[in-house]
């Protein structure tokens, strides 16, 4: 899932009011920051907060480095975003540039649902690359839990859900 910021906030290590808690417990977040979140982590809402597990480590030092964070839930949208993978062998990609065989990281198989966390329009003939990562096979049997973010051709994608969370 991606998280927007669209209003500057502080991202804390606990739901306590900021004033609370001593300053390597707070990072100020500019708003229009962003942040892949694990998928496969529920998000709570504390105490106004939502509970976020980064996909990287956030913060600086060893005091404030962190990839759980509570998030003032009124400062951040939540976005989720699945399509499926409509051709088989997909080549996930580290860029978006199918001229280049080197930067393949794996082949998804038909019919993977994966989350999508971000777009760019490469042109008129490549068209709009998706980077994202696998979630399940097409039965749903098999999670990738450990699964690689890349790009992939919107081309070889169908759509298939689009949520804008507000969790109370």
């Amino acid at each position: 899932m991606k998280v927007f910021v669209h209003t500057r906030t502080i991202f804390k290590a606990d739901s306590l009011d900021a004033n609370q808690l001593p300053s390597h417990q707070k990072i100020e977040v500019p708003a229009g920051a962003s942040f892949i979140a694990s998928w496969n982590n529920r998000r709570y809402v504390v105490d106004g907060h939502y509970q976020m597990f980064l996909d990287s480590y956030f913060g600086s030092g060893e005091q404030n480095r962190s990839i759980c964070w509570y998030v003032p839930r009124v400062h951040v949208d939540v976005f989720e975003s699945v399509a499926k993978v409509k051709t088989d062998g997909l080549n996930l990609r580290r860029s978006p540039n199918p001229n280049d065989s080197n930067n393949i990281l794996e082949k998804l198989p038909l019919g993977t649902f994966v989350e999508i966390f971000d777009a760019t329009y490469v042109n008129q003939n490549l068209g709009i690359w998706w980077c994202g990562r696998a979630l399940c096979t097409a039965d749903k049997q098999h999670l990738f839990s450990d699964a690689k973010i890349g790009w992939m051709s919107s081309r070889h994608l169908d759509m298939t859900d689009l949520k804008i969370h507000d969790i109370y």
